[in-house]
């Protein structure tokens, strides 16, 4: 986490996965891996920031980061222009977690989107 908040993506991505590797089945995996998707969000690269976050939500699925994973698992399907798809995440994100901090910040997202023509993008 030092590097990570450190300005350090690389070694902080190096040693996050390096924990999953070791610990793969422990609740601090989840972070891990969320982490690990919030660095490629960071550096743009949204598919795998993606597969990351889908890791987070599929193998710990009641774990402290599920409900920040779906939320900016929403956020990168609407950076890559799904725009659909990130709103459904969204929603669920309010369905699933309806009194966090998350589901605060899916429905501000939701707001402001509005309803978009279909062919927005």
């Amino acid at each position: 986490m030092r590097d990570y908040n450190g300005g350090k993506p690389d070694l902080a991505s190096q040693e996050f996965n390096d924990f999953v590797k070791f610990y793969p089945n422990t609740d601090l995996a989840g972070n891990a891996h969320f982490y690990l998707a919030e660095l490629q969000f960071r550096a743009g690269n949204f598919p795998k920031a993606i597969e990351e976050y889908d890791l987070v939500l599929q193998n710990f699925p009641s774990g402290n980061k599920a409900a920040a994973a779906q939320l900016k698992k929403g956020f990168a399907l609407i950076e890559l222009g799904k725009d659909e798809e990130g709103m459904q995440e969204l929603r669920h994100v309010i369905q699933r977690y309806p009194k966090t901090n998350e589901a605060m910040q899916a429905r501000e997202k939701l707001r402001k989107s509005g309803p978009a023509p279909k062919s927005s993008r």
